[in-house]
């Protein structure tokens, strides 16, 4: 029977993973990657070295199909002799193009995307295609070029394009210098200046190139400091900086010309300004004075910006009103009125006042009025008052006169009675020394109405009965 021989096997991970120890001379193979490890009989499987991988081949590693350079260290093949480095198939460099071949054709008639041309060939191809190159009349001279004879040349660039000569723009008929913030600068050479169209430049000197009048047709505006050597004279007008042209100076004190290309004199100036200063208008205000005046029928509004309006010591915050200064508060002289009947309130649940001051006047609520002669008396003025149960006169509780209504608080009076000890006479001080044994109680009112059986009490009358509740007869006091 024939003997089937099978090495240990399993994944890369698994292997890792696990990590057992092969015996000596055992293999272990991972089957996802096709390589494989010998055991030591000691070495753990991450511990050992793939047996697939060549050490000793110089400083080259061998990995499968990848042979390795150390370090930073460069990959050379060299042959002997004449041999030459084949490559069979096609090469890579990097992550470019795969190259299958290279061609040593002159007129680069291949046209490959995968295929290097040698140096020789690229010059052959280079100097037989230049010297078809068409510059119309031109001549290239070295790095100058030159238009025929009396002939200008012409740089046009197509649409919105620009001739651009170093970081100089060319336009149509405009120059300008194309870095940012750049300045372009036309110099002579030596003491000669710039000539554009006979006007002459020469350092910071303009003049006719002609010896003729510079004429300057169009506004001037002079950023600093003008210094007119002779007369300064406008037979039209004049025009400074990017303000209005100016044809002449008044001297109106009304200024009723109200010219927009008029100067004003010092004298006339003043003169208007001393006249309108007393109708001032800020916006739609007019300053009066001392008096600032808003339209009519529109409110004058004061608006700090995140502060508060001051007026006089008083302070206006939003919609709070108080003293800027030391006061003690703010004095109004005059009647406080609201703008409408029984709709406003003085104070809240939250916030009350902490004493009412009045003089001796009078508190109207409603019709009903509370008022002092300033002796101390109060009088009140009502159809009828309601006071809250348990109201005292001083320490005493007020009691009710009239009917009441048949309730368990009925107002009574309270009398202590004494009681004898079995004495016949006592004397005054007698009397007085004893304790009260017994209390009547009088009624606070007089009512037609049994007192103990108002207070669901029985009285048994002698005939054995009990007193009725609508028993007639007023009563007094109660035991």
């Amino acid at each position: 029977m024939p003997t089937q021989i099978q090495l240990r096997r399993d994944t890369a991970a698994d292997w890792t993973s696990n990590n057992p120890t092969l015996a000596a001379g055992e293999f272990g193979w991972e089957s996802d990657t096709n390589r494989f490890k010998i055991g030591t009989g000691s070495a753990n499987w991450t511990s050992l070295e793939y047996a697939d991988t060549l050490k000793s081949l110089g400083d080259m590693t061998i990995t499968g199909s990848t042979i390795s350079a150390p370090s930073n260290g460069d990959l050379t093949l060299t042959t002997a002799g004449s041999g030459v480095v084949l490559v069979n198939d096609s090469f890579k460099v990097g992550s470019g193009q795969t190259i299958t071949t290279i061609l040593d054709e002159d007129n680069l008639a291949t046209n490959s995307a995968t295929a290097l041309a040698t140096q020789q060939s690229i010059k052959a191809y280079v100097d037989t295609e230049i010297s078809n190159v068409g510059i119309g009349d031109l001549t290239a001279v070295g790095s100058t070029l030159i238009a025929p004879s009396n002939a200008d040349l012409s740089l046009t660039t197509a649409g919105t394009g620009n001739v651009i000569l170093n970081d100089v723009s060319i336009k149509d008929n405009k120059v300008e210098a194309n870095r940012s913030n750049d300045d372009l600068i036309l110099n002579g050479s030596g003491t000669g200046g710039v000539v554009a169209s006979g006007l002459r430049v020469s350092g910071t000197t303009i003049s006719a190139d002609d010896s003729s009048t510079v004429n300057i047709n169009e506004g001037l505006v002079v950023d600093g400091t003008a210094t007119v050597s002779g007369a300064l004279a406008s037979s039209t007008s004049l025009a400074l900086a990017t303000g209005a042209t100016v044809t002449g100076i008044a001297d109106e004190d009304n200024f009723s010309s109200n010219s927009a290309t008029l100067l004003a004199t010092q004298q006339s100036i003043k003169a208007y300004v001393d006249n309108e200063i007393s109708n001032v208008s800020i916006g739609d205000l007019s300053f009066i004075g001392s008096t600032i005046a808003a339209p009519s029928n529109a409110d004058l509004t004061l608006n700090s910006s995140n502060g508060s309006v001051v007026i006089e010591g008083l302070k206006v915050s939003g919609t709070t009103l108080q003293t800027d200064d030391s006061s003690s508060g703010i004095q109004i002289n005059g009647n406080l009125i609201p703008s409408a009947d029984g709709v406003f309130q003085l104070g809240s649940a939250s916030r009350r006042w902490q004493t009412l001051y009045v003089a001796a006047e009078t508190i109207d609520l409603g019709g009903a009025t509370i008022s002092s002669d300033s002796t101390g008396s109060l009088a009140i003025s009502a159809t009828g008052a309601t006071l809250p149960t348990g109201s005292k006169v001083g320490e005493q509780a007020l009691v009710l006169g009239g009917k009441t209504n048949k309730t368990t608080s009925r107002p009574v009076q309270i009398v202590k009675v004494f009681v004898s000890d079995g004495s016949t006479n006592f004397t005054d001080a007698q009397l007085l020394a004893k304790t009260a044994d017994l209390e009547l109680e009088f009624n606070g009112t007089v009512e037609d109405v049994p007192v103990y059986t108002e207070a669901n009490q029985a009285f048994t009358l002698t005939d054995g009965t009990s007193l009725q509740t609508n028993a007639g007869g007023v009563t007094l006091f109660q035991f």
